[in-house]
């Protein structure tokens, strides 16, 4: 009988794992042609911005008109913003909240008003990134399509998670990356079925992107050659700074928040300061206006003197973080990559130009990793992004050097920040609410329920043991049967006792 009971189980999860995968090839397409959308939308629109700096460049007459233009703009922006606060920011605090049961957005809005509000930000000249947004969009995809299949609140956690995936696959052309950062920043943990949902999602969003926008890199750098061993003192150093330029980095967007709220603006027109700044740069400086994917080859062509690189830098951190903060729908990882370019573009500089863009390459990752602490996602982002892997080991070194740094400044990661912020401003789902989920828990080696029976277990109230996964196959869980190290415990509970079964089965992990 239980060996019957056992195969019933194991016949059950196939059946679930091909289910999965079928469900998360859905989510891959309804969010490839979202993602796909909007990044033509914001490619129209940043090509609306360069023509109309080379315009008021030849006709500096029309300026005010422009500025009558971009306060418009920054109205609509914050109609957006108010209309549907869920689709303001990056959306990917919304995203790891809804996952984590302390959200409950709508997806049909928040995806009006992500193309609608992302567009309008875009044709400002904000400096912002698609990816953000495209992993929204992405996760609502998925909603979408839990709801029209009427699935339950565990399965809906997964296809919001594949559908970020596929996000940032048709944002980048990075389906790997966008695996390993559903599953690193979005969930939080990691199984076989999330990972083929997540895999499938992501693929075939990517085959979609490049029907789309064809095979070429995102980033086209020229071939780099062998590393000489006596450039990794110089790498050390590079990672070293970046981390400093991360805890920078984080400062400053603590500080444009709280100029933000000491200027007490009505949703509807705090976009406007971001916008007048745009506006200043539009004639000023129109480099530093949009994402910046059209910095690169000017940082590649290395003709540029350290001190204008220091300006650049310096002007376009500052009005990234103007244009984010003012929570217009945005993300913020292109910006931070193209940061990231400048800074080994200088350091390429201080050491006379040489290796000029291997240290872009090299600084894009590592200041990435310091802003948002996920070492292994920059690295693969830059290979698919770049379809280069010839520069690894210099490459770890250096995320690895500006993460340690980073995470010694006593710096949050910034998507950790941005939740906190998230759930102070919003009203998040009580604690009470009955919703049933699914938790899946580790059983460390040296944890202290090693050996001990399930009926000796002093669980929460509510909370059940479902099965038990361990190697070779799954054991059904009975009174008697006996936890074991490396065991992964499957838990079904009300989200009510969550903190509950935290406070008390983590204990032994402190």
């Amino acid at each position: 009988m239980k060996l019957q009971s056992v195969q019933k189980l194991q016949h059950k999860d196939l059946k679930t794992e091909s289910s999965l995968l079928w469900q998360g090839i859905a989510v891959g397409l309804l969010a490839g042609i979202a993602g796909i959308a909007y990044r033509l939308l914001i490619s129209e629109a940043e090509d609306l911005v360069a023509s109309m700096a080379q315009l008021l460049a030849a006709m500096p007459q029309l300026a005010p008109l422009w500025l009558v233009a971009l306060c418009v703009l920054a109205v609509l922006c914050g109609f957006v913003v108010r209309a549907e606060p869920h689709a303001g920011g990056s959306g990917i605090p919304q995203v790891c909240a809804e996952v984590a049961h302390r959200l409950q957005s709508r997806p049909e809005r928040v995806l009006l008003g992500k193309f609608v509000g992302g567009t309008l930000a875009a044709g400002g000249g904000l400096s912002l990134g698609r990816e953000g947004p495209s992993i929204q969009l992405g996760a609502m995809c998925g909603k979408l399509i839990s709801r029209w299949l009427r699935l339950d609140r565990i399965r809906e956690q997964y296809l919001l998670t594949c559908g970020a995936a596929a996000g940032l696959s048709v944002a980048f052309n990075a389906p790997v990356s966008g695996v390993l950062f559903s599953l690193e920043e979005i969930h939080r943990y990691i199984s076989k079925k999330l990972i083929i949902s997540c895999f499938s999602a992501a693929l075939t969003a990517d085959i979609l992107s490049h029907y789309v926008f064809g095979l070429e890199p995102i980033l086209r750098f020229p071939a780099i050659g062998t590393v000489p061993i006596g450039l990794y003192p110089r790498i050390v150093l590079l990672g070293v700074v970046l981390g400093l330029a991360g805890g920078l980095y984080y400062v400053l967007m603590q500080a444009c928040y709280r100029v933000y709220g000491k200027l007490g603006l009505y949703i509807v027109f705090r976009p406007i300061p971001a916008f007048l700044v745009s506006f200043v740069l539009f004639l000023a400086f129109p480099a530093v206006l949009g994402g910046g994917s059209t910095l690169l080859p000017t940082l590649l062509a290395n003709d540029h003197t350290w001190l204008f690189l220091l300006v650049l830098f310096a002007v376009k951190l500052l009005f990234s973080l103007i244009s984010f903060t003012s929570g217009v729908p945005g993300g913020i990882f292109l910006p931070i990559l193209i940061q990231g370019g400048i800074l080994g573009c200088l350091f390429a500089q201080l050491f006379g130009g040489e290796f000029n863009a291997f240290f872009i390459v090299l600084a894009m990752a590592g200041y990435l990793t310091a802003v948002m602490r996920n070492p292994l996602t920059s690295m693969l982002l830059i290979f698919e992004m770049t379809q280069r892997v010839s520069y690894f080991l210099p490459l770890a070194i250096c995320c690895l050097c500006a993460y340690y740094t980073a995470n010694a400044l006593g710096t949050k990661p910034i998507y950790e920040y941005l939740l906190q912020n998230l759930l102070r401003t919003t009203s998040p789902l009580a604690d009470g609410d009955p919703t049933m989920i699914q938790v899946v828990t580790p059983l460390p080696p040296r944890s202290r329920f090693c050996g001990v029976a399930i009926r000796d277990l002093r669980l929460p109230p509510d909370v059940l043991i479902t099965k038990i996964d361990r190697t070779g196959g799954s054991t059904v869980a009975r009174g008697a049967t006996v936890l074991q190290p490396n065991d992964r415990i499957v838990f079904v509970m009300p989200r009510a006792a969550l903190t509950a079964f935290r406070s008390y089965f983590h204990t032994d992990e402190k």
